[in-house]
Formats: C-alpha cells, sequence, structure tokens
C-alpha cells in the first residue's frame, strides 16, 4: 500500500437495538461501549493484518471487519507505522502502532508506547508450495507416509468452499502433517504459506510451552506462589493463588470470557486496557481458589506478566519467545504481541503461519522433543493433558482435551488448541498427526471441528 487510506468498518446493526427491559444498560451507555471496542478492535486488527502480515487491507475490511461497515472510519498509514479509527463523528478515537516485526500495540489514552528491541528474524527454509510431501522436521520418517491422497483433496476442497452466504468459512490455511511430513497444505487467495496469521485462543498453548521452558531455565517454580502486585495487600485472599491454577484456569478470579458483550472483561481488556494484566489480577476472588474451573483470557495474561516480572529484563523478556521457542523450532513468522505496558497478550496475540503453528503443534505430538532435542521440560506435555478438575475433563493446562461430547469422532487421547473464528491446531498422536486449521469464520455453524478433524483423519492410514 502507497498511500493513506480511509477505511469504513460496521458495527452490527443488532447492536445499537437496545432492550428497554430493567437492569440493562441505558441505550447511550451500549453505543459508547460499541464505539470504543469497536475502534480498538478496528485499530488493531488493520496494524497487525496489513502492516505486520501483509494481508490485504480489502480483504480485511471484506472479512475480518465485515460487521462494522458504515460506523467506523480508519487510516492506515504505513509510513509512520499508525492506523487510526474512529466513530461517532469523531468522538470516540483509537490508535496502534507497529513495533517492527514484532507487530501492533494499542496506545490507550495517549499512553506512551514501549519501544521494543528489534531482532534479527531467520530465513525460512520451507520450500515453496507443491503437492509433494516434504519433511517438517529431522526426524521425520525416511519414506512420507501412504495416505488416500483422493479422499484427503476432497477435504480440503469442502474446507475451502463456500456453501452458504449466510455461513462462510473463510478457511485460510489448511496445513496437515503426519509421520514428521507435510503431507497437504493448502492456503486461500490472498493468504501465503509463509504469511502470518492469528491463532487468538491458540496462543494460550504457547503461552504454556513458555512458562514450560522459564520452568526449565530455572526462572519459574511451579511449588511457588506467584508475586502478584495487586494481591499484596495484607490477607489479600490472592495471595493463595498458585502458578498452577492459573494455568489450569481453576484459580477462582472473577472473568467474564465472552465475545458478544461489548463490556464482557473480556472485551474490555483486548480492546481498551493499557495494561491487561493488571485488569486481570485486579477481579475479585468469584470462589475459592482450585475449586471451580473458568475459561479466562485474563488468567494466561496474568501469566504473562508473571514471567516478565520473574526474568526482571525487559529486553530478555521481549526476545525470550524467539530465542526460546520459535528460533529452536524453526518458527521465522511467529510473533507475540505485546500491550502496551509491553506485556506479552499470551492469551490472543500470537501470530504464525499455517506451517510454523504446525512445528508447535508437532513439539507438543513429540512430547516436547525436537529434532530429537528435549526441548520443553520432560513431563511438561504431560502436564498439558492433564485433565484440570472442575472442568469435565474437557481441558487440561491451556489446551483442551478431546475427551467431551463436542468432539465424539476424534479419537479419544487427541488434544488441541483452538481459537475464535474456527482456529484449531489438533495434536492425534494415535496417528501422529498435526492439524492445521486458520481462517475467520464469523459464525460457529460456519465451521465444524469435529467433523473437519475427522474427515481429515480418516484419509491418513
Amino acid at each position: 500500500m502507497t498511500k493513506n487510506r480511509w477505511r469504513y468498518v460496521l458495527i452490527p446493526a443488532a447492536a445499537v437495538v437496545f432492550s428497554t427491559a430493567a437492569g440493562l444498560e441505558a441505550p447511550l451507555r451500549n453505543l459508547i461501549n460499541f464505539a470504543k471496542a469497536g475502534t480498538h478492535f478496528t485499530a488493531k486488527q488493520l496494524c497487525s493484518g496489513v502492516l505486520m502480515a501483509g494481508m490485504d487491507p480489502d480483504q480485511m475490511l471484506r472479512e475480518d471487519l465485515a460487521a462494522a461497515k458504515g460506523w467506523i472510519q480508519s487510516k492506515i498509514d504505513p509510513i509512520s507505522g499508525r492506523v487510526e479509527a474512529s466513530a461517532l463523528f469523531g468522538l470516540i478515537r483509537a490508535e496502534a502502532v507497529q513495533n517492527g516485526a514484532r507487530g501492533c500495540s494499542q496506545r490507550i489514552d495517549g499512553r506512551p508506547m514501549p519501544v521494543l528491541p528489534s531482532e534479527a528474524v531467520p530465513a525460512s527454509r520451507d520450500p515453496m508450495p507443491s503437492a509433494v510431501p516434504w519433511p517438517l522436521i529431522n526426524t521425520a520418517s525416511a519414506q512420507p507416509p501412504e495416505i488416500d491422497r483422493k479422499a484427503l483433496n476432497k477435504v480440503l476442497h469442502r474446507a475451502f468452499r463456500e456453501d452458504d452466504p449466510l455461513t462462510p468459512k473463510r478457511t485460510r490455511a489448511v496445513v496437515v502433517v503426519q509421520d514428521g511430513w507435510v503431507i497437504a497444505e493448502r492456503y486461500a487467495s490472498g493468504i501465503r504459506p509463509n504469511m502470518p496469521l492469528i491463532g487468538w485462543s491458540m496462543s494460550k498453548s504457547i503461552t504454556h510451552a513458555l512458562m514450560g521452558l522459564a520452568i526449565r531455565e530455572g526462572v519459574l517454580d511451579l511449588r511457588r506462589t506467584p508475586n502478584v502486585p495487586e494481591w499484596s495487600a495484607p490477607k489479600d485472599p490472592r495471595q493463595e493463588i498458585t502458578l498452577e491454577q492459573l494455568l489450569r484456569m481453576n484459580s477462582g478470579l472473577a472473568f467474564e470470557e465472552a465475545t458478544g458483550r461489548l463490556n464482557s472483561d473480556l472485551v474490555r481488556m483486548l480492546t481498551q486496557e493499557a495494561d491487561m494484566a493488571r485488569f486481570a489480577a485486579s477481579q475479585p476472588l468469584a470462589r475459592k481458589p482450585g475449586k471451580k474451573w473458568n475459561y479466562s483470557s485474563g488468567t494466561t495474561n496474568i501469566l504473562s506478566r508473571i514471567l516478565r516480572h520473574a526474568i526482571d529484563n525487559d529486553r530478555l523478556y521481549w526476545n525470550f519467545p524467539a530465542q526460546q521457542l520459535f528460533n529452536p523450532l524453526g518458527m521465522t513468522t511467529a510473533v507475540v504481541e505485546s500491550d502496551s505496558s509491553g506485556t506479552w497478550v499470551g492469551s490472543s496475540l500470537v501470530w504464525a503461519s499455517g506451517r510454523d503453528w504446525a512445528r508447535f503443534g508437532q513439539l507438543y505430538l513429540d512430547n516436547g522433543s525436537w529434532n530429537g532435542e528435549q526441548l520443553l521440560p520432560v513431563d511438561w506435555v504431560k502436564h498439558a493433558r492433564t485433565a484440570t478438575r472442575g472442568s469435565k475433563k474437557a481441558y487440561g493446562a491451556h489446551w483442551w482435551l478431546n475427551r467431551r461430547k463436542s468432539r465424539p469422532d476424534l479419537p479419544n487421547e487427541s488434544f488441541s488448541a483452538e481459537g475464535y473464528q474456527g482456529q484449531l491446531l489438533l495434536v492425534a498422536p494415535s496417528k501422529r498427526a498435526v492439524i492445521v486449521r486458520l481462517g475467520q469464520t464469523p459464525n460457529k455453524p460456519g465451521f465444524d471441528a469435529n467433523s473437519f478433524g475427522a474427515d481429515v483423519l480418516s484419509a491418513l492410514r
């Protein structure tokens, strides 16, 4: 893109049809919440998607931001690396700023942005896309596995085919790995194999790996209670929350994880908080720690800041994901974005290509080993796959477990990282397989992870 452009995005009209039921927020407050969330989301997504990932702005406006057409104005300035968005005749404004190859962060209330150090990105050695299988790891089997190529091609065709305009799939990338070989990959128009795509809550599983690496390095200890400033008052009951409970999302902290409510804790944290971990850590206890499972992006961002404080050196902290995880795996496209306080948004803002998400899945398939070298602590993958109390065996430690009714056709021992709008990283040990599906599916009926995963696995032998 060679010049500034004004773009328009819309907040769903339904959101402005306010209920008059007693107890609900006033229409004006709803409208303001809507404008705040929408402008910040628009500025951040355009900055990351266009300026960092290299996506086509027109495609993002058509797909990622289609629901907001006509309400929010946005301006992309590639020269200064900034995106501005406004709503309500300019009364509500938001801005996102690019941090070089490290993605983008929002500027909240004019707060100065952290200056993140630049880092040399190793060149990818991946081959050009082809129908020929290629080894993802050095320890791949001597020959690519035999598969039912015709059946697999049909599955991939269905994954990208748009059957109903009311429930679009918008699949952007699929990568299938078996026995260490990339046996199939396909990309939507405008999506390149080396283009980083947002993982949303798949990012949480990256955070699990980073915490394991910090434990391996002696920076953190699961047996110790973490130091969280918001819990430091004498007799604060939150001081009893352990690192393990945060990793298992049964800390007891109140947090409303809702994408559909404009003023939910999740939406407010991701769109309007300069220090997301502080916001999450300031929530009160809703129940006794360790007793009740509650899926919460807030707890992951608390973990991100715990690690920052433990490292106690921002340059080392910001370089930690690349040096400890991405570079060893050859994940050359991976980026962990930070909030405007400089803490990783480990809950939601990891971007990586489909191939690099597959590398991460292969690490967990191989029990934390990469090319024959143990990268994660021994039993750290077992830690991820151990069911959390209160989750009805559906959740481990920052990974989903497929022993549940919603995944009846997947292998019992399979586990997955999953994210908003149909992001899926499925690890199936019994098939020695990793399946990545990235997309922008606005409505859940548009993508069925159970049937997609089962259909891909059925084509593997």
